[in-house]
């Protein structure tokens, strides 16, 4: 059995149910399983949606799992599950391989040629880019800002095969993004991404898709230029287009600065956006029930900031002191530490990038220096 699964919130759901149909209609009989990290609306009903199963992070074997989401960022969160919901997956007796694939992504051609690719493989990743960049601007924003600081392979994108090397694989980076998932670039951390740099060390059985028609982006678009046929179906270059990446939507960022600079060169990109937009629109793209991250509030309805977040995940005495992070304690202690109503300034130790545990630990060797010298 083929298994995919996407990983969200509720302010995702229209994307992942594009993705879900999009795969669905190309691959009826693939199961797609929807890996969930919020409260679910009150009006759903998983039989009116495109998703075959719903898995909470206690599904699929996280424990002390609203505590521990509380240490993420909404992306950290939804990076984080990741390793936990493939290690789950492919546990289940009845999978052959298990593909991950961003909610912001639609698939536009048949992906079946990647089941053929992990016959001889146990992993397959796919790079940010497959061909380097000549013009500066270009080498500033996609080799440097997109590759070097976020990593080499994008995992909006993942394929992993269950044979045991498969497995070892994704105990291994569960085991990771189970405490080291953050966007903490100075830190050399990317979320989930960053880790598969090191796929190539550990794992030999590894395949990079080198096919342009896979998660084309507006960071590799300018060397895949977007077409498409009398028959409708998009092409990259020479070859189908797989599916596109539409990261940062939201944001139009990358529409605006990016694909619009294209535009004239590649106008069935502007085309794809469009559809892409229609079908979001279809999807519910404006419901306002769907705005509301469940863990991006105290229980007495303060809005938890990144700095509470961090104080948490790096402060071994909070952890202890406050065993329900939620609660309106520590929402007073944060307070009390000016992390509530704007950025607390940073000493220059934190601004060098060190934890708590080690600050800590460079007091400690700093106070046993000044014994040392009375």
């Amino acid at each position: 059995m083929i298994r995919v699964y996407s990983s969200f919130t509720k302010a995702y759901f229209p994307k992942a149910r594009t993705l879900a149909k999009s795969l669905k209609a190309l691959h009826p009989d693939w199961v797609f399983h929807a890996v969930f990290s919020d409260s679910l609306p009150e009006d759903f009903d998983l039989d009116a949606e495109p998703f075959d199963e719903m898995l909470g992070m206690a599904d699929i074997g996280i424990e002390d799992s609203e505590r521990w989401a509380f240490r993420h960022t909404v992306v950290e969160l939804c990076t984080a599950v990741k390793g936990a919901a493939l290690q789950h997956l492919l546990s289940l007796p009845d999978t052959d391989c298990v593909f991950y694939i961003d909610p912001d992504i639609m698939i536009l051609n048949s992906m079946a040629p990647l089941v053929d690719m992990l016959e001889d493989a146990s992993i397959l990743l796919t790079p940010h880019m497959l061909e380097p960049e000549e013009e500066s601007w270009l080498i500033e924003g996609n080799e440097v800002r997109a590759t070097l600081a976020h990593g080499t392979f994008n995992l909006g994108f993942a394929g992993v095969r269950a044979c045991d090397e498969g497995k070892a694989f994704a105990r291994w980076w569960n085991r990771r993004l189970l405490e080291f998932c953050y966007d903490d670039v100075p830190r050399g951390l990317f979320t989930d991404q960053r880790w598969c740099d090191l796929v190539p060390s550990f794992f030999p059985g590894y395949k990079i898709v080198r096919d342009p028609g896979y998660n084309v982006a507006t960071w590799n678009i300018d060397k895949r230029p977007i077409t498409r046929g009398e028959d409708g179906r998009y092409r990259a270059g020479d070859v189908p287009l797989r599916f596109y990446h539409f990261t940062g939507y939201d944001a139009q960022w990358n529409y605006q600065h990016l694909l619009l600079k294209h535009a004239e060169q590649f106008p069935a990109a502007k085309e794809l956006w469009d559809e892409y937009a229609s079908a979001l629109e279809e999807n519910g793209q404006n419901d306002e029930k769907l705005k509301h991250w469940k863990y991006d509030w105290f229980a007495d309805g303060h809005k938890i900031t990144p700095e509470c977040r961090r104080h948490y995940r790096d402060n071994e005495k909070a952890r202890k002191d406050f065993p329900d992070p939620y609660s309106g304690k520590y929402r007073e202690h944060c307070a009390a530490m000016g992390f509530l109503g704007g950025k607390r300034k940073e000493s220059i130790i934190e601004h060098l990038g060190y934890t708590g545990q080690q600050i800590r630990y460079l007091f400690v060797l700093l106070y046993r220096r000044l014994l040392k010298g009375k």
